[in-house]
């Protein structure tokens, strides 16, 4: 009792330093140092001058950093207090502000840290919905392996990619031999590369038609493939419904939230 007392006295007077050593038009302490007081007083355990020190801020415009710590510092000092239902509300509302935030457990006891995870996780739907969904273009899916990246399939897109530009090297390559070496002849039934018996580079060219023919085969293939991966993946994740539930000892809501 002697601790908590004494720590108390220090809040008090690291408060009333804060205001004489403020400018003269300030009027008290601000946000940041009266948080600061609270931690440290939280920090002592002296839960009913967390809640005198905290709960004045909540009638305030804060930022959200504020808020949220706000927040967290009530929820404490209200589950320690005996107040289960507005610890509950007070850490639900610094998740909403927070959707990362945590209880350190090398600072705070498990029984608050065990209360506070519990809340996070019958409330994890909610949180995960509110998440901001990054933005996504459908023009991407046509341009593989951006496709794949953009969808998160990273190993995917780097396969993928490999593979590709491994076989338009190899098409190109071989193309640029095959028209060096050889007539490229224009008709009725369509145009291609003619290499006749005369040519110095007939058997070279012999050998690289069938690289470049099946080389070219395969890219459209593999791009044929990859914008169809990319667009089943998008039309997945953008039609994606996230189901939440929130309950509680005074109501219970129900809902989902996702892209169309």
């Amino acid at each position: 009792m002697a601790v908590v007392t004494r720590t108390r006295a220090l809040v008090m007077v690291f408060l009333w330093l804060v205001v004489l050593v403020a400018p003269a038009q300030a009027a008290g302490p601000g946000t940041s140092e009266i948080l600061r007081a609270g931690n440290a007083a939280a920090t002592a355990g002296d839960w009913s001058l967390v809640a005198e020190l905290v709960d004045p801020l909540l009638l305030q415009t804060l930022a959200p950093a504020d808020r949220a710590e706000t927040h967290r510092l009530a929820g404490i000092a209200a589950f320690f207090r005996g107040h289960s239902a507005d610890a509950e509300a007070h850490f639900l509302a610094y998740l909403r502000l927070d959707l990362d935030g945590r209880l350190d457990p090398a600072l705070y006891p498990p029984d608050v840290v065990a209360f506070f995870n519990d809340i996070a996780s019958r409330h994890g739907g909610e949180l995960r919905a509110r998440r901001a969904q990054p933005k996504r273009s459908w023009a991407l899916t046509l341009l593989p392996p951006l496709g794949q990246l953009q969808n998160g399939d990273r190993t995917k897109a780097y396969v993928l990619g490999g593979a590709l530009g491994g076989l338009l090297i190899v098409n190109v390559t071989t193309y640029a031999y095959l028209r060096s070496w050889c007539n490229h002849t224009e008709g009725s039934g369509g145009g291609g590369l003619n290499c006749s018996v005369t040519s110095d580079h007939r058997r070279e060219a012999a050998r690289l038609k069938p690289y470049n023919a099946a080389s070219g085969i395969a890219v459209i293939l593999l791009y044929v493939y990859g914008v169809a991966d990319a667009v089943q993946v998008y039309r997945r994740h953008s039609r994606a419904i996230l189901p939440f539930a929130t309950v509680s000892a005074e109501s219970s809501v129900f809902g989902v939230a996702g892209g169309f």
